[in-house]
C-alpha cells in the first residue's frame, strides 16, 4: 500500500510543478505567428552556386585523379573440379528391412520442428498416418510421412507399428 500512496503523491507534485511553472493562475496563452520575407537571390550567390562540369557533365569537383603508374590486374582463377564421391552399392533388400514403418496412433497429434514441445509445430496429423521412423532421442522419434515427405518430430508414445 505504501507503493501506491508514493506514486500518487509524486504524481501530484508534477502537477502542481507544472501548474506552477506555466504561471499558475495568471497563465494567459500567447499565439505566435512567425513571418518569412521572400527573397530572390542575389546574383553574386546565382554566381557562386555554378558548378563546372566536364563533357560528360559530371561535376569536375566529383572527379579524381588517379596516379599514372596505376594498372589494372584482372583476377584469373581455375575452379576446383569437383571429385566424383565413390559408388556404394546397397542391396534393395537391405534398404527395405531397415526402414520402420509407424502409424499415429492418437487423435491429432501434433508434429514438430525439434523434439520436445518447446519446439513449433509444423501439422496436425490423424489417426492411421503412416509415416518412416528416421531416428529416436529422449521418447522423441523423427518421423517422415510417406504421403507427402514432410519430416519432424513426434512423441514416440504415439507412434504404433503399421499393422499388416
Amino acid at each position: 500500500m505504501k507503493h501506491v500512496f508514493g506514486i500518487g503523491a509524486t504524481f501530484l507534485l508534477l502537477g502542481v510543478g507544472y501548474y506552477e511553472m506555466s504561471g499558475g493562475a495568471d497563465f494567459q496563452p500567447e499565439t505566435m505567428i512567425g513571418a518569412v520575407q521572400a527573397s530572390t537571390p542575389s546574383a553574386d550567390m546565382i554566381a557562386r552556386n555554378d558548378i563546372e562540369r566536364s563533357e560528360s557533365g559530371i561535376p569536375v569537383s566529383a572527379m579524381r585523379e588517379f596516379p599514372e603508374n596505376v594498372e589494372l590486374i584482372s583476377a584469373a582463377f581455375m575452379p576446383k573440379t569437383p571429385q566424383p564421391a565413390p559408388e556404394e552399392t546397397v542391396a534393395a533388400e537391405e534398404t527395405v528391412a531397415t526402414v520402420e514403418l509407424r502409424q499415429v496412433s492418437g487423435d491429432w497429434v501434433n508434429m514438430r520442428q525439434g523434439p520436445g514441445t518447446g519446439h513449433a509445430v509444423l501439422d496436425t496429423l490423424p489417426r492411421g498416418t503412416e509415416a518412416k521412423l528416421i531416428e529416436r532421442a529422449d521418447g522423441w522419434a523423427r518421423i517422415e510421412i510417406t504421403a507427402t515427405g514432410e519430416s519432424g518430430w513426434m512423441s514416440e508414445r504415439l507412434l504404433a507399428p503399421v499393422e499388416s
